[in-house]
């Protein structure tokens, strides 16, 4: 079974049902810290928590890329240094010799072995669509080549400019195992089910989401595309 967090596809209906229950709670409540402190509902959250791990969950990774790579290869695990010679390999004849100097120069300045430890053979992924109104996501759908490549040249005049023509703003909806996820808060998907209900019942509700990240690749076949073309600026 697959879950979607967002809109709670996937939930079965007994744990709805469940939800339905502390309508009253969710109608007065926008924000999570107002209940979780409930001892039924964080039980519930804890029993929705443990059947997401035992199922399938949806993960949105935002990004500018080469559609073709990824219905090909779908999502690989590179390392930055991979990423950065792939796009010199690729793309550098599109830039001049001062511009590519000065990517040069920013890439070697801003990566380095703090970044290694904390990006390197990574997939980061969102839970919900938050991203796309909260401006999170503006950046990736962007800018060519994720944070890896744009992130310390994005904001050059011309270097910019180019990075925008390269690949194509796409939101992947990516099929997931929640065992294989990385996360820093405590039950997460039971958390994030908990908000989108809250949203559901109070539209002032705030959204629970977190960024995660899995050291493994995603299949072609795991993988839905969906444009991101109405959400870039």
């Amino acid at each position: 079974m697959i879950i979607n967090l967002e809109n709670l596809k996937g939930l079965p209906k007994r744990y709805l049902s469940e939800l339905k229950k502390f309508d009253k709670v969710f109608k007065s409540s926008d924000f999570l810290e107002n209940y979780e402190d409930n001892e039924n509902i964080n039980y519930l959250i804890f029993e929705i928590n443990n059947f997401c791990l035992e199922n399938k969950i949806i993960g949105f990774h935002y990004t500018n890329a080469i559609e073709n790579d990824i219905r090909n290869n779908g999502m690989i695990i590179r390392s930055g240094e991979q990423i950065r010679k792939d796009f010199v390999k690729r793309f550098y004849p599109l830039f001049n010799k001062s511009e590519q100097i000065e990517i040069n120069e920013k890439w070697l300045k801003r990566f380095g072995k703090k970044d290694i430890e904390v990006r390197d053979n990574r997939i980061f992924f969102n839970f919900t669509k938050r991203g796309l109104k909260n401006g999170g996501a503006k950046l990736l759908l962007n800018y060519y080549g994720g944070e890896q490549v744009y992130f310390p040249i994005h904001g050059l005049p011309t270097i910019g400019e180019k990075l925008r023509e390269i690949g194509k703003p796409m939101i992947l909806k990516c099929t997931l195992n929640p065992n294989e996820i990385h996360t820093y808060i405590e039950n997460p998907w039971g958390k994030i089910v908990i908000s989108s209900y809250n949203r559901i019942v109070n539209s002032n509700a705030e959204t629970v989401d977190q960024d995660g990240y899995q050291k493994s690749g995603v299949l072609k076949e795991d993988i839905e595309i969906i444009s991101g073309e109405k959400y870039i600026c």
